[in-house]
């Protein structure tokens, strides 16, 4: 588990968000799926946005923040230091400073002569005094742990706030638009209901707390390298704040005093990284999301279970069908938790879904591969900043549950071997033979075009889909974390492989474009 202030900032969060949905299951284990689809809607959360703070409060915190910035920034260039002097004995050619004590010290110690010719002695080493800068004094640490508590603020309230954002965008409703699945709206009523009346309140004065604590990254992140703060990384971990003549005489220190008072009540509740039982309790608060999660997603995915189906989270294993295709969810509570989905048409596709919040290592990870046989192995993660190896599942996340259908359609193309049915609507698919020498089959209603590939590297096949006539979005002058998560959706998650910046498919065996 990574150590950093960043990932312990989001254990903490993690414990308050998954808190519920443990508790939620440990009392309803056994539910009928009508008994699951009500739940959802008003006892089982799975997704989860509502600001528990006053946002005109929060406001003026951030506003207090962006005036001691200028003051921030001065300590950063200019900080108090003191003047640290040591002597050492260095050799001749690199003393620049000497004096009565070099001298004297010189002539009590003969092992640091070279020679003695006509009486002078010629030196090897002589005494001199090192004077060094001390970023250590009290009021220095005082401002790194400052600078860490504004830093570990607005991590928490940029998060926040960049998903209400994205949130907001998610959402505009166009019911004339046919790249998103039919039952997408439905289920963004169901995870949110009431969610776009309420953030109409919300949203202006998000982009004006986002843009704010943006201006405050940008003037402290490329600082932090300065010797103010990388020489006192290594400090006591709670300092008790007091006057000093520093910090009530110094302007920019007065502002630091002045903010580091303000902190307490500002910042976010710290608290040390669950550790034992406590992440032992989250793990399985998350697992238990993620299986819930995987039972809605597939059943806003043209996906029907019988009437008398059970959903237990004690056992996992319900199965649903859809056309001529079978799918079973089985969650599994071994040393390693897994969710399998295995599809079943003309052939059988099995992907082993592994959520975790802790880090998996390489040995974990093939002992699971060898007790558990599947074509893919997907990595399922909370985290935002794992990379594109893990998929972002998580509570915070609107799109989540759009991951995971994401992954059925891919076990749904590959596991269909006639082409007839669409696996993205209810409609049939047709052989197009003027796109592509390989069949290419495309659903005249949805557009979806399932295309036939193989890696001249590896010689395996895989597929890709496109959507016909469809266009990449024209470029918007959006923030980098907008644009990536824009860039992700771009597809309307409809891609079964991944994008390059030109939306063409990267083959999934060797990390490369074969397409022309």
């Amino acid at each position: 588990m990574d150590a950093t202030p960043e990932r312990q900032e989001e254990l903490i969060r993690l414990l308050r968000d998954y808190r519920e949905i443990q508790s939620f299951l440990a009392k309803s284990p056994r539910l009928s799926f009508m008994q699951f689809e009500y739940a959802v809607t008003h006892g089982l959360a799975l997704f989860m946005l509502e600001p528990d703070f006053s946002f005109e409060d929060l406001e003026r915190e951030i506003d207090a923040f962006l005036v001691a910035m200028p003051a921030i920034k001065h300590i950063f260039s200019k900080p108090r230091i003191h003047l640290k002097e040591r002597g050492e004995i260095l050799p001749t050619e690199s003393v620049r400073i000497i004096n009565n004590t070099t001298i004297q010290h010189l002539s009590s110690h003969s092992e640091l002569w070279t020679d003695i010719q006509d009486g002078e002695i010629k030196p090897a080493k002589l005494l001199t005094r090192i004077y060094e800068d001390n970023y250590g004094i009290y009021e220095n640490l005082v401002f790194c742990q400052t600078v860490d508590g504004v830093m570990s603020f607005v991590r928490t309230y940029m998060r926040f706030f960049k998903e209400l954002v994205y949130t907001n965008q998610t959402i505009e409703i166009n019911f004339l638009e046919r790249v998103n699945h039919l039952n997408y709206f439905l289920a963004l009523g169901k995870l949110h209901i009431g969610y776009s009346r309420n953030l109409e309140l919300y949203y202006p004065v998000s982009m004006r707390c986002l843009e704010k604590l943006q201006r405050i990254t940008d003037g402290i992140v490329p600082n932090l390298k300065r010797p103010v703060y990388s020489k006192n990384k290594f400090r006591p971990a709670k300092i008790k704040v007091h006057k000093t003549n520093i910090l009530s005489m110094d302007k920019d220190y007065r502002q630091i005093y002045k903010l580091a008072k303000l902190l307490p009540s500002g910042a976010p509740k710290s608290g040390e990284a669950p550790g034992g039982r406590a992440l032992e309790g989250l793990q399985r608060s998350y697992f238990g999301f993620c299986e819930a999660l995987c039972v809605f997603a597939v059943s806003h995915f043209n996906f029907v279970c019988g009437e008398n189906a059970v959903v237990d989270f004690s056992r996992l294993d319900v199965g649903f069908r859809f056309r001529g295709w079978e799918l079973r969810i089985e969650g599994s509570r071994t040393v390693q938790p897994s969710i399998a989905l295995t599809v079943k048409k003309d052939a059988v596709y099995k992907i082993v879904l592994i959520p975790t919040v802790l880090s998996l290592g390489e040995a974990e990870l093939n002992a699971l591969k060898s007790s558990v046989a599947a074509d893919e192995y997907v990595l399922c993660t909370p985290y935002e900043d794992d990379g594109r190896e893990r998929c972002l599942i998580g509570i915070t996340g609107i799109e989540s549950f759009r991951r995971i259908q994401q992954i059925v359609l891919r076990g749904m193309i590959y596991s269909d071997g006639t082409r007839t049915d669409c696996p993205f609507c209810r409609n049939g698919l047709v052989p197009n033979a003027e796109l592509s020498e390989e069949p290419v089959y495309e659903c005249l209603s949805c557009r979806t075009q399932i295309f036939h590939g193989v890696c001249p590297d590896t010689k395996r096949k895989y597929f890709y889909t496109k959507i016909a006539g469809f266009r990449k979005p024209a470029g918007q002058d959006d923030e980098p974390w907008l644009a990536k998560r824009k860039s992700e959706a771009r597809m309307f998650f409809r891609n079964v492989t991944e994008l390059t910046d030109d939306m063409e498919p990267v083959c999934p065996h060797c990390g490369r474009v074969h397409t022309d």
